[in-house]
């Protein structure tokens, strides 16, 4: 059974439904499950039912293309769904990747390693031996000159800088953010944006009292809460931000005025954890829109509003990457669409940052990241 071509065939398949089901269940917690327990548990379920089938399988069938005809009915239509459903999944995103998705006209102006001192050595060194150097502590700096459909004249040069999902921690500590948050400072952008995600526990509030205060921009910091700050204690890290003078969004929409046209800044609550009213973002007129969502799936949202962009983070940029596969975590309902980078539907362009820290604290072939978008009419 082992040597057989279809035998490896048949785990490929199991694996891509692995990954399929954790991300869209494992990583979504429910009834106020502590997230590495469901995630835990949730993959520990799906890999015990996984194998137990393929045990039994491989008692009926020993993966020989001659003995196919010989299997039960049964471990024939398994098999089968097994395979259309993969084929259904990729089937699916090859269309959206051909016929839905629009090219962005964007460029990459600058992109810049921060320099940290010796002292930050990242966990788990060994996996250079295998191939996959960990990155976290190996923050880039990414300027981006993007060209939107229909973006006023008047805005044209607007710059924005996007912090996103830090996630606090042992190793994302104060010591590390004061760092990117003085790199940050001296990108001077017209308004900076923080897309959530600050913190894991309620103990780490305290951490985030004064951390953004040397933030300033002439049009304003303005910040999102995520779903760990939420699970954490959301109206916590609320007041922890606005003491700091950072105006937090949550349904509601900021309005800037330049050269007498007005931009809607709108900011959604997050999607999972946040109060469901959209009512403010769909009523909100402006001569130009942005949406700032933590999730890139609220992307429905900013195309109903007719924004002519959404800046999100959530996914990490899939974290976890590997060579010609990708991302391997991504916590999204819509797959790899959204995971990271440019994507445009229609006239809306989405921006998803790769964000900063992460659990587990590793990063493969995707470095953490401080982006700076220059907006172009």
């Amino acid at each position: 059974m082992f040597h057989q071509p279809l035998f490896t065939l048949y785990l490929f398949l199991q694996f891509q439904v692995f990954i399929f089901l954790t991300n869209r269940l494992a990583f979504h917690p429910r009834f106020r499950v502590f997230e590495t327990g469901w995630t835990l548990s949730w993959t520990s379920f799906t890999l015990a039912v996984q194998t137990t089938l393929t045990v039994f399988l491989g008692r009926s069938w020993d993966f020989s293309p001659s003995d196919w005809v010989a299997i039960p009915a049964g471990w024939k239509l398994l098999t089968a769904a097994l395979a259309l459903s993969v084929i259904g999944y990729w089937t699916e995103f090859l269309f959206w990747l051909l016929f839905v998705k629009k090219p962005v006209q964007s460029r990459l102006l600058s992109s810049q390693l921060v320099k940290l001192p010796p002292r930050f050595r990242p966990p788990l060194e060994f996996l250079k031996y295998l191939g996959f150097e960990n990155q976290i502590y190996q923050p880039e700096v990414n300027e981006y000159e993007v060209f939107l459909p229909h973006w006023p004249k008047e805005f044209s040069g607007l710059s924005i800088v996007q912090i996103s999902d830090i996630h606090y921690g042992k190793y994302i500590n104060l010591d590390y953010l004061g760092i990117l948050v003085a790199v940050a400072q001296k990108l001077k952008p017209d308004l900076f944006v923080l897309t959530g995600d600050f913190i894991s526990f309620q103990k780490h509030i305290p951490a985030m009292e004064g951390l953004f205060k040397k933030l300033k921009a002439p049009l304003g910091v303005y910040a999102l809460l995520g779903n760990h700050d939420y699970w954490s204690d959301g109206e916590g890290m609320r007041k922890a931000l606005e003491e700091d003078h950072i105006r937090v969004l949550r349904n509601d929409v900021a309005m800037i005025k330049r050269k007498g046209k007005t931009l809607a800044l709108m900011g959604v609550d997050d999607l999972w954890e946040g109060t469901k009213n959209e009512a403010p973002l769909l009523n909100a007129k402006g001569d130009a829109k942005i949406l700032l969502a933590h999730h890139p799936d609220h992307f429905y949202l900013a195309k109903k509003t007719k924004a002519h962009l959404q800046i999100s983070g959530h996914c990490h940029g899939g974290q976890i990457c590997f060579p010609l596969w990708g991302p391997l975590i991504i916590p999204s309902t819509k797959g790899r669409k959204y995971v990271e980078g440019f994507v445009r539907e229609g006239d809306t362009t989405l921006f998803a940052h790769r964000g900063i820290g992460g659990y587990p604290p590793i990063r493969t072939y995707c470095r953490p990241e401080i982006v700076k978008l220059i907006l172009r009419s």
